[in-house]
């Protein structure tokens, strides 16, 4: 069985082996360790800026050590990519569509899909990751968004907590 990744807001004093169990969202470096999975969610930082700018200031991960990059995948700035061509440069080769929209639900939820930037999106940006030469891993909150990650050729498929629960891992999804 696959190990869980681990959310990570820094990498610094991890080994190799934990750098790549480590799903790297460095817009919330700072944060308390307990509240990462709940400020995902929330607009409070640009999650790819900080991921692009970190990504700069790291250098090129050595084979073996590089994290899964957490995308924010309906994000409607995003330029894949430039994205890719960042990732690729650093030594990153895999991605995943996390923090993501399918934790927002109810009337939110609807309306966010409704202008444009719900799971739908952020599974075809994940697969234009994808063709753009990266690995997908992909995030679900459900069954049925798992069963479309697979549908779509995504193997390594992570469960995401539910929001707030403090948990900063993200084990593999099983039905």
């Amino acid at each position: 069985m696959t190990s869980p990744l681990i959310l990570r807001a820094a990498l610094d004093g991890l080994d190799a082996a934990e750098r790549a169990r480590s799903l790297f969202l460095p817009a919330l470096a700072g944060a308390p360790e307990g509240l990462l999975d709940l400020l995902a969610l929330l607009p409070v930082a640009d999650v790819n800026g900080a991921l692009l700018a970190a990504l700069a200031r790291q250098g090129r991960f050595s084979p073996g050590e590089a994290p899964v990059a957490a995308v924010f995948c309906a994000d409607p700035f995003l330029r894949v990519p430039d994205m890719a061509e960042a990732l690729l440069a650093a030594g990153i080769h895999r991605v995943a569509n996390y923090p993501s929209v399918q934790v927002i639900d109810g009337e939110t939820g609807r309306a966010i899909a409704a202008v444009g930037y719900g799971p739908d999106e952020e599974l075809a940006t994940l697969l234009r990751l994808r063709e753009a030469g990266l690995v997908a891993v992909g995030c679900a909150v459900s069954p049925a968004f798992a069963a479309r990650l697979a549908a779509a050729g995504i193997a390594d498929i992570r469960a995401v907590p539910p929001p707030g629960a403090g948990r900063r891992d993200l084990p593999p999804f099983t039905r």
